[in-house]
Formats: C-alpha cells, structure tokens, sequence
C-alpha cells in the first residue's frame, strides 16, 4: 500500500544523511553534484566519443577525386545542416537583398528566441496552455523543414547534384 503524505515535510533531523533511496523522502533536500554526477556524466560522454570513433573507423567518409580548380562546371553546394539557409537566400536575388535574407532576418529570428521569456509568461509547460509559444515554434520548425526540402529539391535538380 503507498503511503500518501498530507502536508509539509518535516525538516531534516540532526545527523540525517540524504541518499539517492530517501532523497524522494525529502523533496527539499538536495543531493551533492560532486562526484558521482560527474562520474556518470564523464562515463556516458566516454562511450558516445568511443561509439562515434569506432563509427569513423568503420564507416569513412566517402572522398572524392581531388579538386580541379580550372573546372567551370563545378556547382558549389552547400552542407546538409545549412541547405535551409541557403534556400532562404533564394528568396532575395540581387547583391542589394541579400544581406536582408543574410544577416537582417536570422538577426530578427535570435531577437526573437531571445525574447521569448518576456513573450510568454504561462508558468505551466503544456503546449495546449501557451498556444503563442506552440504557434511560434511550430511556424519555426515548419519554415526550416520546408526550406531544407525546397534546398534539397533544388541542389538534386543540379546537373549532376545529389544531395
């Protein structure tokens, strides 16, 4: 049977030791960072680095021929993580323009991000109660997927481009 606790907890009595079994006992207790949540942090981050060596090793990235400077068919393309980017400068042609798409928009964007705090003042955390938050997250997430598929779509569309 559980038992249901009604009430304040009682403070902790002299010479009491907090542990990892009684520490839910003790909501208002913490419990030390040192050493043992550097321990496991440094465990997890050692196997991840491990895994991701051994993948390097067994799967290498694919390298081409090497580069032909005198080539003019070379079409430049730019990483997966920044095909979005690349397509929203698209959609500002002309030298005047694309420091508008380049630098004065993703400005606006981190202003944006940044503000959020002061935007959103719903202490609860459900996306059904801060629906201008959700809204806001969901256009963002919206805008970099269909921007990341218009890039692909276009760099496959390249002579020769593969994404």
């Amino acid at each position: 049977m559980v038992e249901v606790r009604r009430g304040p907890v009682e403070p902790v009595e002299k010479g009491e030791v907090i542990t990892e079994e009684n520490v839910y006992d003790r909501p208002d207790e913490t419990m030390g960072f040192f050493p043992d949540q550097v321990v496991a942090d440094l465990a997890v981050s050692a196997a991840l680095l491990a895994i991701i060596v051994a993948l390097s090793y067994l799967v290498p990235a694919p390298l081409t021929e090497p580069v032909d400077i005198s080539t003019t068919t070379y079409v430049p393309r730019p990483e997966w993580f920044f095909m979005f980017y690349d397509q929203m400068l698209m959609f500002f042609p002309g030298y005047a323009l694309i420091p508008f798409g380049g630098v004065v928009i993703p400005t606006l964007i981190f202003i944006l991000f940044f503000a959020v705090p002061w935007l959103d003042k719903e202490p609860a955390h459900s996306p059904v109660r801060r629906p201008f938050m959700t809204i806001v997250a969901f256009l963002v997430i919206l805008t970099v997927v269909f921007n990341l598929l218009l890039g692909i779509i276009r760099v496959a569309n390249f002579p020769g481009g593969s994404p």
